[in-house]
């Protein structure tokens, strides 16, 4: 079935000598993954590497056989170029990040308009503004209500979290269980805006701190979810912030 959609692309990864498979987040049928065919060649023109960097906001035409296999991409264009993104290390590194927990979390191969909408609007807003050091902090805790792990703030006023069941308690000595900063903080980005960037981690310890909270929050509720590679990277480059 040949269709037409707006599509994210989450990542991509080398076939053969001039080939690429590319994961995308597409607005009308969820993930699907494509082969393509020569585009790292000289020869083919039509498409291009360029189009698939992390979270790139595409619009595609694609043969979707829907059996579960990779696709066939016929076209893509850049709906929203971005005007920062690719230019700012910072920004394109915290895009790369953001790309690979999409790629790891998101499995199923359906129509999912409020996350991606979700995704689409954060990215337009990452990308026009000049207060972003904690966006990503923001945006992964927002997804988590798309996963279905939100935590429970009904109880948000006590001091520890209990990961395993995603609550708010008191009793801190379980394996699972954490305090300090890390969940204080936690809860001061619970429910707030991108806006607040600036005003909630100043730095880059705390703000380590509460990533490798939230990444091993969501390794013990995400199946086969693995700690991003480009985790490490975005630190030592943030060390500069």
């Amino acid at each position: 079935m040949l269709i037409s959609t707006e599509a994210i692309a989450l990542s991509s990864i080398k076939y053969s000598e001039s080939s690429l498979i590319v994961k995308c987040f597409t607005l009308r049928e969820g993930i699907k993954s494509y082969l393509i065919k020569g585009i790292r060649s000289r020869r083919k023109s039509s498409l291009n590497v360029g189009l698939f960097q992390p979270l790139t906001i595409l619009e595609i035409d694609a043969n979707h056989k829907n059996n579960g296999n990779i696709e066939n991409l016929r076209s893509a264009k850049i709906l929203h170029p971005y005007q920062t993104i690719p230019f700012d290390i910072y920004k394109n590194s915290i895009a790369l990040f953001l790309s690979e927990i999409l790629s790891k979390s998101i499995k199923e191969e359906e129509k999912n308009e409020d996350l991606y909408f979700f995704i689409k609007n954060s990215m337009m807003w990452f990308d026009s503004s000049s207060s972003y050091i904690n966006f990503h902090i923001h945006f992964i805790i927002k997804f988590l209500k798309f996963l279905g792990i939100s935590p429970d703030k009904s109880k948000i006023n006590l001091k520890g979290f209990d990961m395993l069941n995603g609550t708010f308690t008191n009793s801190i000595n379980k394996d699972n269980s954490r305090a300090g900063k890390a969940i204080a903080y936690f809860k001061e980005f619970l429910g707030t805006n991108f806006d607040r960037n600036d005003h909630t981690i100043s730095s880059s310890m705390e703000r380590k701190e509460l990533l490798e909270f939230l990444i091993k929050y969501m390794q013990i509720h995400l199946e086969d979810f693995r700690r991003p590679n480009s985790l490490n990277i975005m630190y030592d480059l943030f060390k500069r912030k």
